[in-house]
């Protein structure tokens, strides 16, 4: 968490700090899902969902990611892809916190909230996606820049003026977490939000996809400092930092579902767990 000694209510929260030392990953749920070809563990609450939504269109924590079957066909009865579409996804269940700063010596203020869209992509054939080898970074830069380019100039065309994306491949950053490379391409809103988009391949035609929005930091229409937008991806680094993800082997079972710290005990097990539960989703 963060702490500053004083606030000038006239500037946003966010633009009068150094930095946010705010670490709850390690100590939210762990959610475990068997995807088939990989074993992905990610942290945090889930976010709340809506009373008309029952979580029917999140993957389920066992779900095979190289079957087309595991993909959505349908959202709200309308159509999300067909047999020429250039790739096809499915979305994990969201994961939401709130950001918080210490402000004197006796009281917290909220920051903002981080909100994470997590997704599996599978690129389809090269005659439709123009994809050969996403194991050839370049390639990878081009469907990563291609697929937001078309989603903001449809937008666009819908009369989303404050929309905006990337000029270029060139605009997406690598990064290198945990031995594993990430691609970021940066796009939004001007007016109500930004999104920092990762992306890191998991085979020749599955992507990992988490879309990453800082929300509230700063308000609406406000452009936020290169130090805010900085310190904004604080919580983003920490979710990464705490994300596993490892080769299935063939014939190998892993225990899938949400695992929580029920104390705070030292008392803990040779892999340093200490006492978890087990529930389901």
């Amino acid at each position: 968490m963060a702490h500053i000694d004083s606030v000038d209510t006239n500037r946003p929260l966010i633009e009068q700090l150094e930095d946010m030392y705010w670490l709850p990953f390690n100590m939210a749920p762990v959610h475990h899902y068997d995807l088939g070809l990989w074993h992905l563990s990610l942290t945090g609450e889930l976010e709340a969902l809506m009373p008309w939504d029952n979580g029917s269109d999140y993957a389920s924590y066992v779900t095979p990611i190289d079957n087309e079957n595991s993909y959505p066909r349908f959202y709200g009865g309308e159509p999300l892809w067909d047999s020429e579409s250039p790739y096809i996804w499915l979305d994990f269940h969201p994961i939401i916190a709130s950001c918080r700063a210490e402000v004197g010596p006796d009281e917290t203020w909220i920051v903002g909230c981080a909100f994470f869209k997590i997704r599996v992509v599978q690129v389809r054939e090269p005659s439709k996606s123009g994809v050969f080898d996403l194991a050839d970074s370049n390639q990878l830069k081009q469907f990563i820049f291609k697929k937001h380019k078309d989603v903001s100039d449809r937008l666009l065309e819908l009369g989303y003026k404050d929309r905006f994306s990337a000029w270029n491949p060139d605009e997406i950053q690598e990064y290198k977490i945990k031995g594993r490379c990430w691609y970021e391409l940066i796009d939004g809103n001007h007016g109500v939000g930004w999104c920092f988009n990762l992306y890191t391949p998991l085979s020749d035609k599955h992507l990992l996809h988490i879309a990453y929005e800082p929300s509230e930091f700063w308000p609406l229409y406000h452009t936020p400092s290169e130090k805010a937008l900085q310190v904004s991806k604080s919580p983003l680094w920490d979710f990464l930092d705490n994300l596993e993800l490892s080769k299935m082997e063939e014939g190998s079972e892993v225990i899938t579902g949400t695992l929580r710290r029920e104390n705070d005990s030292s008392e803990e097990d040779e892999c340093g767990w200490g006492a978890w539960g087990s529930e389901g989703w």
